[in-house]
């Protein structure tokens, strides 16, 4: 019999949430908006009734929710409070967001990093058992997740996987690597180079413009992607996975772009460090959060 979860992936532009079962099957799923820079008791409301909505729905499905697994931005502590470290919802500090849910809907509820829920996601879609998984995902900074042998690594105190804020130094700078490697250093990257400052310019434009043969995208990409390539080989170099994952929007731009961040990991990791590693993009996109909460909090409850 499959077990059925909830789960709810809040991010800084909406909430997506659903039923889900332990082989990450979608049941039903939905959105609605955060307003991530309103109040953080509007962002709190917004949240619950998401819960409410899945739970009615569940009902009305005749599926029984076992569990309510969440992922949220910031870093989050063994007993589901948001400690902080969320830059895009307001407030969002010392938020008991399990204790939260459960005095709601009195259903154990289990919440993560939304980098790591995203992860998971990816992880059981790709057919992950006992694998060592690296999981990127390239937006507006650059979230990530460590699975080892198949287990969410945190480290000692919970609080590991910060992957986008790994330190380098460039041109002189220190520098952390989503400083220059997110979509939003791409943007700049590109801005730069092009003295476009249209405001709808995004990495999905530039792609566009790239593929249009654009010499200042085509800059733009090439040394942006050099930054992508150095940090996931530096990765690479120290866990050696069997596959790194690579999400976000811009991931499912085509195979050209895919192309050119193995190449430049190739150049900046040690070849046999990388003999055999899978480098490839993500599948889930918009459903990853929320299938990877459910899944998260199903394995909770039955560890």
């Amino acid at each position: 019999m499959k077990r059925i979860g909830m789960g709810i992936d809040i991010g800084g532009t909406s909430i997506k949430y659903g039923l889900v079962s332990s082989e990450g099957e979608i049941y039903w799923e939905s959105q609605r908006p955060t307003l991530a820079k309103t109040t953080r008791k509007e962002v709190e409301r917004n949240i619950l009734d998401a819960v409410v909505e899945t739970y009615s729905m569940s009902k009305k499905l005749g599926v029984h929710v076992e569990v309510v697994g969440v992922g949220t931005p910031g870093l989050v502590s063994e007993h589901g409070v948001v400690l902080g470290g969320a830059d895009n919802i307001v407030d969002w500090v010392d938020v008991p967001l399990a204790e939260l849910i459960k005095t709601r809907l009195d259903v154990p509820t289990y919440v993560g990093n939304d980098a790591n829920m995203m992860a998971i996601g990816e992880f059981r879609r790709s057919g992950g058992l006992n694998e060592t998984v690296i999981f990127f995902t390239l937006g507006t900074g650059i979230g990530g997740a460590i699975i080892i042998d198949g287990q969410l690594f945190l480290g000692h105190f919970g609080r590991g996987g910060e992957l986008g804020v790994f330190p380098m130094i460039i041109n002189g700078e220190i520098k952390n690597w989503e400083e220059v490697a997110s979509t939003s250093a791409l943007i700049r990257i590109y801005q730069k180079i092009s003295g476009d400052t249209n405001s709808k310019v995004d990495g999905k434009y530039i792609v566009r413009k790239y593929v249009e043969n654009n010499i200042d995208a085509e800059d733009a990409i090439t040394n942006w992607v050099n930054f992508v390539g150095m940090g996931i080989a530096g990765y690479i170099n120290i866990f050696n996975p069997k596959k790194v994952i690579v999400g976000g929007g811009i991931s499912d731009s085509g195979e050209f772009l895919m192309y050119q961040i193995r190449e430049y990991v190739r150049q900046y990791a040690m070849g046999e460090c990388l003999e055999n590693v899978e480098i490839i993009p993500a599948v889930l996109g918009n459903t990853a959060g929320f299938i990877g909460a459910a899944i998260y909090g199903l394995t909770k409850k039955y560890k």
